[in-house]
């Protein structure tokens, strides 16, 4: 799954992060990317990209390994559903984001799952072994919450779901960017070690030159343990 197209990186990793207008990608994104929290983000149009080299250890060798991710950020307005879905093609890893102040949200990740599953299974057969894709489920905003207990999507629930989809799982903010470089961090570490044995995968990345950055281009914008 991996590619060495970025200088010094070890290995390229394309992340897609989906879910409903207003449950904080763009500002969890930046956070993560840039350290800041920028309260004037305005729903994003299409999808913005970003990166962020990041370090995982070898559970083998224990060596340090360099990870380059490509955060795409897509739009989650209905109108915009057609654009984002051609991001799927080729990710490694998506991050599925509610608000945990909203069970709206919550509830509609299911759906958003089934989009992804949806047009991955559409791919064409890329080679002799299905390659490995990580999903990581995010609950953000926690920040406006005076403690757990008063979150409107409980954590149990939310927990439950994503070990019953085989996701990891974060609480995260961006505002106060609780959570968030360790959500991140867990994903590439996770990434790596499920695809960094996969030889018929690395052939075929050194085929096709890489990890794809969409079917767009670059996209409209840039940046740049277990999980709770």
């Amino acid at each position: 799954m991996f590619a060495s197209t970025a200088p010094q990186a070890d290995a390229t990793v394309k992340v897609v992060t989906v879910g409903d207008s207003g449950v904080g990608k763009s500002a969890m994104l930046i956070a993560f990317t840039s350290g800041a929290f920028n309260p004037n983000t305005t729903p994003t149009v299409g999808s913005e990209f970003f990166v962020k080299r990041v370090q995982v250890v070898d559970k083998d060798t224990l060596a340090p390994r360099a990870v380059h991710l490509q955060l795409w950020d897509t739009a989650g307005q209905e109108r915009f559903r057609c654009i984002s879905r051609s991001y799927y093609r080729n990710m490694h890893a998506a991050v599925l984001v509610y608000d945990v102040n909203v069970p709206e949200t919550f509830e509609h990740i299911e759906r958003w799952l089934g989009e992804i599953n949806s047009s991955l299974a559409k791919e064409p057969a890329a080679g002799a072994a299905e390659e490995e894709r990580v999903y990581l489920l995010v609950g953000n905003k926690t920040d406006l919450c005076a403690n757990e207990e008063r979150m409107a999507v409980d954590r149990a629930r939310a927990q439950r779901f994503a070990q019953e989809h085989g996701m990891l799982f974060a609480l995260t903010s961006a505002k106060t960017q609780r959570g968030v470089v360790e959500a991140f961090d867990e994903l590439a570490r996770s990434v790596y070690d499920v695809n960094r044995d996969s030889d018929s995968f690395l052939n075929r990345q050194r085929k096709s030159g890489g990890a794809s950055l969409g079917e767009n281009g670059s996209g409209g914008g840039g940046g740049g343990g277990r999980c709770c």
